[in-house]
């Protein structure tokens, strides 16, 4: 099953954009009423639709390592790439790891 994909609002949308063409099922939580929401909403949220989260804020390493389940996180810090180059890596991790292969998972792109 391909993976899905719930962004926080630290996600540029030039790069959701780029992974929208790339046909990544991406949704934002701004679309969906969660701006500005405590990360452990989002968490919920992202788990009940069984989306991985895309980030650049640590604060959801933090609830992942307080034992926090969620559906996985993919994360990188926001200087480390462009733009394009974070779109690339991000549809290469989505390319790679299944589904349940994210379960309680940090991949560090």
């Amino acid at each position: 099953m391909t993976i899905s994909i719930l962004c926080d609002e630290h996600i540029p949308f030039p790069v959701i954009k780029g992974l929208r063409r790339r046909r990544i099922d991406v949704v934002v939580v701004q679309e969906i009423g969660l701006s500005s929401s405590d990360d452990e909403l989002i968490v919920e949220q992202a788990k009940a639709e069984k989306r991985v989260i895309y980030t650049q804020d640590a604060d959801f390493l933090r609830l992942h390592v307080r034992g926090y389940k969620h559906h996985g996180i993919f994360y990188h810090d926001q200087l480390k790439y462009s733009i394009g180059e974070a779109i690339q890596m991000v549809a290469l991790a989505c390319e790679i790891f299944s589904e349940k292969e994210m379960e309680n998972k940090v991949e560090f792109l």
